[in-house]
């Protein structure tokens, strides 16, 4: 029984061994020298060979497309991380071009104003349940602004410096409720109190105490009057309702701030 299986064993290792040279030998024969074992050799092989190099072929496709994607993907992270640099880069540009603006145009104002005026940054903003700004922070303190002292930007009338500690300042906004600036319309002459309107989800703000008889459209520009501590000719904002009644003396309209006080970074504290 053991030598059965032991002659089993060194028939298949012959086997195995002597047809890897007989299909070797049938390959490298001339096809005029091949005889009967040889093509027999030869059609048993050449299925075998075609399936091998059909395999051989498919595993390289495959590897070449495994390798193609590895690099596709770094590429891909590449280029991914190239885009966000420079969309990044193209932002701080942006920010940048419209600061430099901005600061153009403050001094612009600045060459205007009567009185002198003292540059200041926005460090801070108090805010509402619905986002609206109702204060904001400035980066000038005692030694430096007082309470009742006008902020400006470049698009208008932002408020008034409220309270000063350490080196920073408060600013009671112009659409607050508690604030009133005397303000006038150029197109018609027509004078009033520009006040906020209380509320927490937008800018409001009125004018009061304007005489009935006085002209005054949607759209007219508002501008300050030069009465009280801001200079005049100061844009407050655009009005966009007219509220005349049938009696009393005086009429109201609802304005625009032009101020956009989400936005504000660079303001002057006029001296």
């Amino acid at each position: 029984m053991t030598l059965t299986r032991r002659a089993r064993e060194w028939v298949i290792v012959a086997v195995l061994i002597a047809l890897p040279v007989l299909f070797l030998r049938a390959n490298l024969k001339s096809p005029s020298d091949i005889n009967w074992l040889d093509r027999a050799v030869l059609r048993i092989s050449s299925p075998i060979e075609a399936a091998l190099t059909w395999i051989g072929r498919g595993l390289g496709h495959v590897w070449s497309r495994y390798i193609y994607l590895v690099h596709l993907e770094r590429d891909n992270e590449a280029l991914r991380d190239e885009n966000a640099r420079l969309r990044s880069e193209l932002v701080a540009a942006h920010q940048q071009a419209e600061r430099g603006g901005e600061l153009e145009r403050l001094l612009k104002l600045r060459s205007t104003l009567p009185s002198g005026v003292l540059a200041a940054h926005v460090v801070g903003a108090e805010t509402s349940a619905f986002f609206r700004v109702v204060r904001v922070r400035l980066d000038r303190g005692e030694g430096e602004a007082k309470p009742g002292m006008p902020v400006v930007s470049s698009a208008g009338v932002v408020g008034r410096v409220q309270r000063v500690y350490g080196p920073y300042s408060d600013v009671l906004l112009a659409a607050d409720a508690k604030s009133a600036i005397d303000v006038v319309l150029p197109r018609t002459g027509g004078r009033g109190v520009i006040k906020g309107i209380a509320g927490d989800n937008r800018y409001r703000t009125r004018i009061e105490y304007l005489l009935r008889k006085d002209e005054i459209a949607e759209g007219d520009t508002v501008v300050t009057s030069g009465l009280g501590a801001f200079p005049r000719d100061l844009v407050v904002g655009k009005v966009v309702k007219v509220t005349k009644r049938d009696f009393g003396l005086y009429q109201e309209a609802e304005v625009e701030p032009s101020v956009d006080f989400a936005k504000l970074t660079e303001v002057l504290i006029v001296q």
